[in-house]
């Protein structure tokens, strides 16, 4: 027996949710998803048995960006946060892509295999993630054993919390419901929080910013001191980030409905209308803008660590400051250029560094852009694309001088995804001049997530509406 088809065979013991007998109506549907989102944000925040917890600080989470993508959160339940749906998923299309797995999309048990073989490499996944606790401890007691069966279930249960959505009881996919849910619930962490912070050298101050605010106008007698504190404090939230994230997700919301609408020539000269929607290209650059800028970071941080003295490494970046949170910051060489301004008075202080900051975010979204959109359409993607809105919003009546030829849409196509990009690298750059909470990244993600449903196509998209 081969090992794809013990693979198979493996798969098909592993248990599943059954699909409902009838349709579930959107009221029940939107119970089955409070409940698992009930289960999913209680568990982000009970602490694992067995670990010394510090008190809260203000040290920040070097992975904070990742933490926020995949939902976890530290020493809790869901330290691992989606990664046991996540990874399978990403895994078996790279699988398909590359025609390691061949499917049959004409056989009806081919979905079923499918989900059953991401539900058994998440299993394996979760397993992964346990033993990866054992060997980062090297210390095999009680606690480390309390601790991997506690890791191990929890991800076994987000698997299955996934797959009940995915079977039609929920509203929207786990992947998407888990990562938006996390990003708005640390956003109105920040804002209401009223857990007290312990800043080095003075007194605890409450971490959300509208509680802080009020609590510094009702104890200080100096209200204007109490205002300027709550308003620019830099050591945590303060209102102008509060202001600033109210202000980015009404903007975030009118890109994603944002879209095009090209007249097209058929070949028996009657017209259709291509819909072409801004937020296709805007999801691509967003995520890989931010999951590669961090790789030159690291690897600048790490070598100027070693090799200071090094010319090339002092070229490639300096890490010499301290950051109000204790942390090295660059200084010098194309590390540092490529960091965004801490605060908007440095945009007159050192013009060059904003200047070369902007053009590299709005150039390498561009390109991000253009080359997801190439690689989309060397598989057939674009072409299904465009046929389906071709279909839906066809019309019977003659075309007009003004419409295109259907050849040319590819070309109008590009263009859009060139526009798409620099108006991600827009709002990247704008979230992170005025400092929305948890970056303009995260609340485009979500965004991005929940806008499908709310615009009446959420069985149209993926993982994170794209």
């Amino acid at each position: 027996m081969s090992n794809r088809s013990k693979f198979w065979r493996l798969a098909a013991l592993v248990p599943e949710v059954q699909c409902p007998d009838q349709p579930i109506s959107p009221r029940q549907k939107f119970k089955y998803t409070a409940i698992v989102l009930f289960i999913f944000v209680t568990a982000s925040q009970v602490l694992l048995y067995g670990i010394q917890h510090q008190p809260r600080t203000i040290e920040p989470d070097p992975l904070h960006w990742l933490h926020l993508i995949l939902a976890s959160s530290r020493s809790t339940l869901l330290s691992h946060g989606i990664v046991a749906i996540l990874v399978p998923e990403v895994l078996v299309k790279i699988w398909v892509y590359l025609k390691i797995i061949t499917l049959d999309t004409s056989a009806p048990e081919t979905g079923v295999l499918m989900n059953r073989a991401q539900r058994l490499l998440g299993i394996l996944v979760a397993i992964l993630g346990a033993v990866n606790f054992y060997v980062r401890s090297q210390h095999f007691t009680v606690n480390t054993v309390l601790i991997m069966l506690q890791i191990l279930c929890s991800d076994i249960i987000v698997i299955y919390l996934d797959d009940v959505l995915r079977k039609g009881y929920g509203l929207l996919s786990g992947i998407s419901l888990f990562t938006a849910t996390n990003i708005c619930v640390n956003i109105l962490w920040k804002a209401f929080s009223p857990m007290s912070v312990v800043y080095p050298e003075q007194s605890p101050e409450f971490e959300g910013a509208v509680i802080a605010w009020v609590h510094l106008l009702m104890t200080r007698t100096d209200k204007l001191s109490a205002m300027s504190k709550a308003f620019y404090r830099q050591n945590l939230p303060n209102i102008i980030n509060f202001l600033a994230t109210c202000l980015f997700v009404p903007l975030a919301i009118f890109f994603q409905g944002f879209y095009i609408v090209l007249p097209v020539r058929t070949r028996r000269n009657f017209q259709a209308y291509c819909h072409i929607k801004l937020s296709h290209f805007l999801y691509g650059p967003v995520v890989l803008h931010r999951l590669l800028l961090p790789l030159p970071y690291v690897a600048s941080k790490v070598l100027y660590k070693k090799y200071s003295g090094n010319t090339l490494v002092n070229l490639l970046g300096k890490w010499d400051g301290l950051n109000h949170f204790g942390q090295s910051i660059p200084v010098g060489g194309i590390v540092y250029y490529l960091t965004t301004p801490p605060i908007l008075a440095d945009l007159h202080r050192d013009p060059f560094h904003a200047f070369i900051y902007v053009a590299f975010v709005l150039i390498s979204c561009v390109f991000i852009s253009m080359g997801l959109m190439v690689c989309a359409s060397s598989k057939g993607v674009f072409n299904g694309f465009v046929v389906l809105n071709m279909q839906e919003e066809r019309r019977l009546r003659l075309a007009q001088p003004d419409s295109i030829h259907a050849n040319e849409i590819r070309r109008h196509v590009m263009r859009a995804a060139c526009v798409g990009g620099f108006c991600a690298g827009v709002l990247i750059i704008f979230a992170d001049l005025i400092g929305v909470f948890c970056s303009g990244t995260g609340i485009m993600l979500a965004v991005t997530a929940s806008y499908p449903y709310v615009d009446g196509r959420a069985s149209e998209v993926g993982s994170f509406g794209f």
